[in-house]
């Protein structure tokens, strides 16, 4: 079951579920405030694909690669 991205208009709060593909996502309603008032939103994913790709031919990138080359002289920092 894919993960869904919901936006409510009432409370402003997005809210994402998991939720099977044959759900009507208009009678979704919104976790926080249970108004009907929301909207799906396309939201980023990543996939995976086989083959060749253009980028895997080129090198790594390199200290000489960047016009500023001082920039990894700087520390690194710590963890808050």
């Amino acid at each position: 079951m894919p993960l869904y991205e919901y936006f409510c208009e009432d409370c402003q709060k997005d809210f994402t579920l998991l939720q099977s593909a044959n759900v009507d996502k208009e009678k979704t309603v919104c976790l926080e405030c249970h108004s009907n008032n929301v909207r799906h939103v396309f939201s980023t994913f990543t996939s995976k694909t086989h083959g060749v790709s253009p980028l895997a031919k080129q090198r790594p990138a390199t200290e000489d690669d960047y016009p500023n080359k001082d920039i990894f002289k700087l520390p690194i920092p710590g963890l808050r």
